[in-house]
């Protein structure tokens, strides 16, 4: 396994550092803020964000306050990603995604008749609301990846018991088993 994934791993195995992502997904937040929201420790938050920021997972910026204070550090995510994780019997399969790039060509035009309607009208809760209904479309078309890839993770997983099952009632022995699966697999 890559050692990308092995550390990702690691860093999001930590409940706490997981919350803070969930709160930096929202919105920016400085340290306070956190140590607040999560009932943390600053000490013991800052720790959680420098394992998060040597991970590449988040970035720091300064908020300068003005004359009446000090500049404010705030953390924010760096990139989104995508975790996913298949493991059953005769099989793993663990990968990191960045999900930036390829957008499909329906939705680039969606956002650019949704930016020239801002643009042109200025109807800031017609296009807030197309917008929802964009959001929706996406939800119900990832519903739908996710539940064909269900059903086709099964399929997969059916398909190795029935080879490890035949492979040992043949008297295959382990090692050769295991060469088999993995000559499969590839």
């Amino acid at each position: 396994m890559a050692r990308r994934i092995l550390s990702l791993l690691e860093v999001l195995g930590n409940e706490t550092r997981r919350r803070i992502l969930e709160l930096l997904a929202v919105e920016p937040k400085y340290l306070l803020q956190l140590s607040r929201e999560l009932n943390v420790s600053q000490q013991a938050v800052l720790k959680h964000i420098n394992v998060l920021m040597r991970a590449g997972l988040i970035r720091s910026y300064e908020v300068k306050a003005g004359s009446l204070g000090p500049s404010r550090k705030y953390y924010e995510l760096v990139r989104p990603i995508s975790l996913s994780v298949n493991v059953f019997k005769g099989y793993s399969e663990i990968e990191v995604h960045d999900v930036v790039g390829e957008v499909p060509d329906y939705f680039k035009d969606t956002l650019t008749v949704l930016e020239r309607r801002i643009e042109e009208s200025k109807e800031l809760d017609a296009v807030l609301s197309e917008i929802k209904n964009v959001f929706k479309v996406i939800d119900k078309e990832l519903q739908e990846v996710r539940a064909r890839e269900k059903v086709l993770l099964n399929a997969k997983c059916r398909l190795l018991s029935f080879v490890h099952e035949v492979l040992e009632q043949l008297g295959v022995p382990a090692v050769k088993r295991r060469d088999i699966i993995s000559a499969l697999m590839d």
